[in-house]
């Protein structure tokens, strides 16, 4: 009896034992697991964050070499702006130079015009308003302003005289009565001619510089039409640069626009990734420490219950030895009368 409760003690020993070891198996199997996960958890962090730091690398090369671009795309622009310009500031001063001798010209026409007419500021030029109006009056007329009717008028005096000298200094009352009558003709026949005269030295005389005049006021004209071209040329020059500069920079936004759109995608998808692998991380730690606690769980169970069937096998070896003690000392199971074996007794 002693030896069968020796033995259930050391079976039920070592049955505590191995659920134990079974335990502690399980839950240095659930640590290992666990820690596996933090590990894995740990590296999808650090992948995500040189993921995220090379995203944000690619970004800023594709932002900085827009720039580049963009830069590059005005100075081209504006050295096509400036080369334009150049060449029609160019074409400017070269039709000032042009025009420059026929608009002096014209400016000093202008100015003896002025002069003649008596409208300047050359007030004292000997032929100022010399031809300040077209009439040609009877005052003039008889101050001798008409060189030909003094010349005609002088010359036909001098032939009465030398007719009187012929004579020995006598005129006769005719020769006096024929030469004022002569003097009177010529007045009166000559009156018209030197008006006619007048005014074709006026007009003879005016009209070279009325057309140098007008020659300087046409070169005026034309050079400020080609001011206009010149302003026009470089106002459209100036707008293209300018729609040019739009559409470069508004490139530039729909390229940086697209940029930061597919980094933020980019970053969306990895953190995406990252909380994706964490939670499986956490959640396969989780399910291994469970499957530890329960193992161990389960292993101390299994002991317990080892242990209680050891208990019953005992108090059923003590039941048997009980009911033997009360007969001949045969071995249990076993009848007197017969040697066979009978396990219910």
């Amino acid at each position: 009896m002693a030896g069968v409760i020796v033995g259930s003690v050391i079976s039920a020993g070592a049955s505590l034992l191995g659920s134990a070891n079974s335990a502690r198996a399980a839950r240095d199997a659930a640590n290992t697991q666990a820690e596996a996960a933090r590990e894995a958890r740990e590296l999808s962090y650090k992948i995500s964050q040189e993921q995220l730091a090379a995203q944000k690398e690619a970004l800023d090369k594709q932002i900085a070499a827009q720039g580049a671009t963009v830069d590059k795309q005005l100075l081209a622009q504006r050295d096509s702006l400036d080369q334009q310009m150049a060449f029609q500031a160019k074409i400017y001063e070269q039709q000032r130079t042009d025009f420059a001798p026929y608009r002096e010209s014209g400016v000093a026409n202008l100015n003896q015009l002025n002069t003649l007419l008596g409208i300047g500021g050359n007030t004292g030029a000997a032929d100022y308003g010399r031809f300040r109006t077209a009439d040609f009056t009877n005052a003039d007329f008889l101050a001798n302003k008409d060189p030909g009717y003094g010349f005609r008028m002088s010359e036909g005096l001098k032939a009465v005289d030398r007719q009187a000298a012929a004579r020995g200094g006598l005129i006769s009352g005719n020769a006096l009565k024929a030469s004022q009558a002569y003097g009177q003709d010529m007045a009166s026949q000559e009156y018209n001619n030197a008006f006619n005269r007048y005014q074709t030295v006026r007009g003879n005389t005016l009209q070279p510089f009325q057309t140098g005049a007008a020659a300087g006021q046409s070169a005026a004209a034309m050079q400020g039409q080609s001011t206009a071209n010149y302003g026009s040329a470089g106002g459209q020059a100036i707008g293209q640069f300018g729609q040019g500069a739009s559409g470069i920079y508004g490139n530039q936004g729909q390229a940086a626009n697209q940029a930061y759109g597919a980094y933020g995608q980019g970053v969306t998808g990895t953190l995406g990734a990252y909380g994706t692998n964490a939670t499986n991380a956490m959640l396969g730690g989780a399910n291994a420490q469970a499957s530890g606690i329960v193992g161990g769980a389960n292993a101390f169970n299994q002991g317990l219950g080892g242990i209680s069937n050891l208990a019953n096998t005992y108090y059923m070896n003590s039941l048997f030895n009980n009911r033997n003690n009360q007969n001949s000392g045969l071995l249990p199971g076993y009848s007197d009368s017969a040697l066979n074996f009978d396990p219910y007794k």
